[in-house]
């Protein structure tokens, strides 16, 4: 049996219906490389103004002083329609100079363009430009004081600071310097407005002091006694005489029976008129360089921090001997403890 050919109106209704399958794949092309098109454009702008208030901010935080001049950088008056089209940044160097910046909005071309530039002689030199953004319908500042942006943690009201840094526009402290920046509609894409609140990071706000309430706390009592530590064995026997050097084998300026000194510091907020050494050698046998806490004769709290010159204090008994030419003067004298 023969095979039936295609008779000619079945050629060409296959070939209709082939066609219109091919322009509607065509036309879900062309619709989602259009819908492409507009979400690339919409990140690009999205991308442009936000990538722009992000480096404001990040400019600021860097910066001695965020401040507007009635000048641009290219010399024209900073003003508008909608107000100051620059801001300017102030950063003091390590090496003790300064480095200005300046990001200056051009309506014309709806760029924002970032200078570095140096001033001397009262003129400004430029030395390095960049794009910061494009595709910016609108870019104004404020300065305000920080009062009024209602950003301040803890403070319903700080003070205004001013500081200035070699001239009246010249100006930091803690006001904010508010820059909004609108985004170009484009392609049936909307506009955005950015807000961003420039503070500089030396921004003052207020300085606070806490202490308790009531009248201020009287000071402790203190009272230092300077001290030597004799050798065991003091007193001195007849005929070995007062203090003197020369023992035999030591050096000369060597005392035969000091083997240290410093001196003990009391200190109570009861006052130290209980002070009494039998309290302190009841307490504490034996001691050596540091704070010790005893209860004086009327119950209060006494604190005694004993120090000495050179070094640690080596382990002494804290009961005052009777050591004549030996004792500092308006002080004590200590015995090593027993071995």
């Amino acid at each position: 049996m023969k095979p039936r050919a295609y008779t000619l109106v079945e050629l060409l209704v296959s070939t209709a219906i082939i066609l219109i399958l091919m322009m509607a794949v065509g036309n879900a092309i062309v619709a989602s490389l259009h819908l492409q098109a507009i979400h690339a454009d919409r990140a690009g702008m999205s991308r442009s103004a936000s990538e722009l208030a992000e480096r404001l901010g990040d400019e600021a935080r860097s910066s001695t002083a965020v401040f507007i001049p009635s000048v641009d950088v290219l010399g024209n008056p900073n003003g508008g329609s909608s107000g100051p089209h620059e801001v300017d940044f102030l950063r003091h160097l390590s090496d003790g100079g300064d480095a200005m910046v300046a990001y200056a909005f051009d309506g014309s071309s709806g760029s924002v363009t970032r200078y570095e530039y140096a001033t001397g002689s009262g003129t400004k030199t430029l030395l390095n430009r960049d794009t910061a953004a494009d595709d910016i319908a609108a870019f104004s500042l404020v300065r305000e004081p920080v009062a009024a942006t209602g950003n301040t943690v803890g403070q319903s009201a700080p003070a205004s600071v001013t500081i200035l840094y070699g001239g009246a526009e010249l100006a930091g402290g803690n006001d904010v310097v508010v820059a909004n920046i609108l985004a170009r509609a484009n392609s049936g894409i909307p506009s955005h407005l950015y807000v961003v609140h420039l503070a500089s990071r030396a921004a003052p706000t207020s300085l606070a002091i806490l202490a308790p309430s009531g009248p201020p706390a009287s000071p402790p009592a203190t009272r230092v006694f300077p001290f030597v530590i004799l050798h065991p064995g003091f007193p001195v026997p007849v005929p070995h005489g007062p203090m003197h050097g020369g023992s035999p084998g030591a050096p000369s300026t060597f005392l035969h029976w000091v083997t240290g000194s410093g001196s003990i510091q009391f200190l109570s907020t009861a006052g130290l008129g209980d002070i009494n050494w039998f309290d302190f050698t009841l307490a504490f046998e034996s001691v050596t360089s540091g704070t010790y806490t005893f209860k004086g004769s009327s119950g209060s709290t006494i604190s005694a921090t004993i120090s000495c010159t050179g070094g640690p204090c080596p382990d002494f008994h804290p009961m005052p001997v009777n050591a004549p030419g030996y004792t500092p003067q308006s002080g004590i004298a200590f015995q090593l403890s027993a071995p």
